[in-house]
């Protein structure tokens, strides 16, 4: 067994064993709901209808989840250039040049500004309400009622990335006010060639449940959420057809749709079959639907052997085969960020987060 295969395994027990000690990044645990058998279809080829599965043969749910309320707070960070303007006190005030207008005051790279008179004062990590009252302190033991204003010239310190099959792909700063739709808009939108029903967001190095689909398409905005530092939106190729197998398999990974064709027993022996000892052949989850709101099956080792071939797998779905039960969607999408769009997408997202912001 190769490295590589050893740390996908690893990556994957990880996150099945973590997560439980630990509430997802997304929000509160999500609720399972009944779903309907009737979903998941055996193959329609193999005897010329489409026949369900029996309902003794697995279970289904469907997994909602909630993200938390997103605030629109920007705090001044490095690099940034602030305004500041001390009413009848011009020499405290941000530089000004007859030619080019505000030069502006440039927050250093240790988080603080230079104030004549008053000396350094931080600015990194407040909002510019709170720096602009800290300031004013700072002004009042050398000016009776002093009145200031601050604002932001240029957002420089943080910066959000949408890449992918997007118009124009790149590095874009976060000023407190921009959401993701206008995120998408700001790379000019999603080419024709793009699978918006697959594009994915990432915060911190976790799956946040949003369907860009409903969003841009079906004009759902409950979750436009505010863009923060390091957030990235990936829009992958419509004709990149895979799904995934992880956890307790040979070899985990992502395995193509062959002429869009692939049953889940091809899957699975594509990835070289499950691990005899490790494997909880009881509880195979197959993964189906959005971020938002999949719908999880859960199959006997058993089931998958004698129907297996009959079950036709669709582009994006997951299969999951843990030690232990996996109840929470943010351990199904810890387990499948790091095959998203290659071999290893979070290397891949942080070398091109790098790449964009040098």
């Amino acid at each position: 067994m190769t490295v590589r295969v050893l740390e996908l395994r690893r990556a994957a027990c990880a996150a099945v064993l973590l997560a439980a000690a630990a509430m997802p990044a997304c929000g509160p645990h999500p609720q399972g709901k009944e779903g309907k058998i009737e979903d998941l279809y055996a193959d329609p080829e193999a005897d010329g209808e489409a026949t369900p599965l029996s309902s003794a043969a697995l279970t289904v749910e469907k997994i909602e989840t909630e993200l938390p309320a997103q605030v629109d707070e920007y705090k001044i960070g490095p690099n940034d250039v602030l305004n500041i303007v001390v009413l009848e006190h011009e020499e405290l005030s941000s530089i000004r040049d007859f030619n080019k207008g505000i030069v502006g005051t440039v927050v250093k790279k240790d988080g603080f500004i230079y104030v004549p008179i008053i000396g350094k004062v931080q600015a990194a990590g407040y909002t510019v309400q709170e720096f602009q009252e800290v300031l004013q302190e700072h002004l009042r033991k050398y000016v009776v009622d002093p009145q200031l204003s601050v604002d932001i010239l240029k957002y420089e310190s943080q910066k959000f990335y949408v890449l992918g099959f997007v118009k124009e792909p790149g590095a874009f700063p976060v000023d407190g006010n921009t959401r993701l739709l206008e995120a998408i808009g700001l790379a000019k939108g999603v080419l024709p060639e793009g699978a918006i029903d697959r594009g994915y967001f990432v915060r911190g190095r976790s799956l946040l449940p949003i369907d860009l689909a409903d969003l841009l398409l079906r004009g759902d905005t409950s979750r436009n959420v505010y863009m923060q530092d390091g957030d990235l939106v990936y829009i992958p190729s419509g004709k990149d057809q895979k799904v995934y197998v992880l956890g307790e398999v040979v070899r985990p990974g992502a395995v193509p749709l062959e002429n869009g064709r692939l049953s889940l027993a091809q899957a699975i022996a594509e990835v070289g079959g499950i691990l005899p000892v490790e494997a909880r052949k009881r509880s195979i989850k197959l993964i189906r639907g959005s971020w938002q709101e999949p719908t999880v099956y859960t199959l006997q080792y058993d089931t998958i052997l004698e129907t297996g071939d009959r079950i036709i797998l669709r582009a994006g779905d997951r299969v999951v085969v843990a030690p232990t039960g996996l109840t929470q969607l943010s351990r199904y999408m810890q387990q499948i960020l790091p095959l998203l769009t290659g071999a290893d997408t979070s290397l891949d997202i942080a070398g091109k987060s790098k790449a964009l912001a040098e």
